[in-house]
């Protein structure tokens, strides 16, 4: 890709390509042992499982770990706003991005890209967001148990426009991303409301 089809104004410039392990670094994460009780409680460091990139934008984890138990895995501390990647899974997980808005571990399924200064987060995970099926395809394995690596993701080629046009179409994106969720929610209401109203009219007692 040297040029998109479509540009926000003032941006003429040819887009260039960095592989991930240029602009980023890939790490990926582990999981305290389940059976010492101390590593899950008290809940102080906000864990990610692989099950979890469905949410998009992570502000909250489904589950947390102790200090304790940070320090006796392979856990690691990942900034916000890194890229995550789900590495295995089941279904549709695989290959599935996300991005974190709050600093977090995650469990060893899991690859966050965490970013220099070149890149804008919010670019890269619009960017993979759109090629799910490349990221499934380029899976180690038969496809179908085959599952990413820290090397295939480092391998990732990502187009590198200025930082200013990354922000720009990042940022689009995002609030694009935003509306549709609200919009999601606000179907989902009115679901609701017409599933009680059904109910109360049509069913007797």
């Amino acid at each position: 890709m040297s040029t998109p089809e479509i540009r926000f104004e003032g941006f003429t410039d040819d887009w260039e390509q960095r592989k991930v392990s240029e602009v980023a670094e890939v790490i990926t994460g582990g999981t305290p042992s389940t059976r010492v009780e101390e590593y899950w409680t008290p809940k102080e460091i906000p864990w990610l499982s692989s099950g979890e990139v469905h949410k998009k934008y992570i502000f909250q984890t489904d589950e947390m770990i102790s200090k304790e138990g940070y320090e006796n895995s392979s856990a690691k501390m990942i900034n916000e706003n890194s890229v995550l990647i789900a590495l295995a899974g089941q279904g549709k997980t695989r290959g599935t991005v996300a991005i974190n808005r709050i600093p977090l571990a995650t469990n060893q399924s899991i690859a966050a890209m965490s970013f220099n200064n070149q890149m804008y987060p919010d670019f890269v995970f619009s960017n993979l967001e759109n090629r799910y099926d490349e990221l499934r395809a380029a899976s180690s394995g038969d496809g179908s148990r085959g599952g990413l690596n820290k090397r295939i993701v480092g391998n990732v080629i990502l187009p590198y426009p200025s930082i200013e046009e990354q922000k720009q179409i990042g940022d689009y994106f995002t609030n694009l991303n935003n509306l549709i969720t609200l919009h999601q929610r606000k179907c989902e209401s009115l679901q609701h409301l017409k599933s009680a109203l059904l109910h109360k009219i049509f069913v007797s007692k």
